[in-house]
């Protein structure tokens, strides 16, 4: 752009500052830029609005999370593009997280909150169908456990999130055609809703009894974070082999609990004592996927 005076001077694009400027609690609202900028640079604005929200949580800056969010909430939209929609569902569990920080009102706002299970099912079945991400982390994972179980009599394995009976399933027929013959199997299934369980362990024994295998389903309802490891029933001279997807971050915590705890007696969030984990881990282990 040209000056008064004739000499020139480079202005610099909204999206080359952003990046080093401060959310800071004097911004009431977005700078006016920002409802000019093209969806590309509206896309980087906003996960520079996330990880910034994202370290004040980290930090336990709650005041300036805030701040992040409102602005987050001005641009990021579930109807929007696809960076709106992403940055939608990242700004509310980034709440959440927030929220979690005061038990009480965690609680009192989730009490009335009613979720169909069958609602739940269909949704998780219609992702399954659509997308690859599940398929191939089950195939992975059963991949992994045929070879460490094999030759192996007593296979005990232990879902943390049983939800999808199609990767035992596939299980299942892959132990029937084994050259050795299939193992005694016992599945330790944990989810928070009965139902979902009931249905599992429905199609799992049909399965099981249609190939001849020998055939066990332990249900646990629970959810992860509250799971009493006494539940799972692990027995000496089993496999054991334990199956997570997209589980494990249910046994974050932070770092003010941990601070809180000393090495000797600490245990994860849902209460698990990790030197029984680890004594498990070491007495009756023959295979882990």
């Amino acid at each position: 752009m040209y000056q008064d005076d004739g000499s020139s001077s480079v202005t610099s694009s909204p999206l080359q500052f952003f990046s080093t400027m401060p959310v800071s609690p004097s911004m009431g609202s977005p700078y006016p830029w920002v409802r000019e900028l093209k969806s590309e640079e509206r896309g980087l604005y906003l996960i520079h609005l996330l990880l910034t929200c994202a370290n004040h949580v980290a930090s336990g800056s709650l005041e300036n999370a805030e701040i992040s969010l409102g602005q987050i909430s001005h641009l990021a939209s579930p109807d929007g593009d696809t960076m709106q929609r992403i940055a939608a569902y990242f700004a509310e569990a980034l709440a959440r997280r927030i929220v979690k920080a005061w038990p009480g009102i965690d609680r009192a706002l989730n009490a009335t909150q009613i979720t169909l299970v069958s609602e739940e099912i269909l949704v998780r079945k219609l992702f399954y169908e659509m997308f690859p991400f599940i398929k191939v982390a089950f195939v992975l994972s059963n991949q992994a456990i045929i070879e460490a179980m094999e030759g192996e009599k007593m296979v005990h394995l232990i879902d943390l999130h049983a939800a999808e009976p199609a990767q035992w399933i596939a299980l299942l027929q892959a132990f029937s055609v084994r050259p050795e013959g299939p193992p005694h199997l016992r599945i330790t299934g944990i989810h928070p809703h009965k139902e979902v369980l009931d249905q599992m362990a429905q199609k799992l024994i049909e399965e099981a009894e249609k190939l001849d295998i020998p055939f066990q389903f332990n249900p646990i309802v629970s959810r992860l974070e509250n799971l009493d490891i006494e539940k799972l029933r692990v027995k000496t001279g089993e496999a054991l082999a334990i199956s997570s997807v997209l589980q494990l971050h249910a046994f974050l915590a932070s770092d003010d609990e941990l601070g809180k705890k000393s090495p000797s007696t600490l245990k994860n969030s849902n209460g698990v004592n990790m030197q029984r984990v680890r004594q498990m881990n070491q007495g009756t282990l023959g295979g882990a996927a």
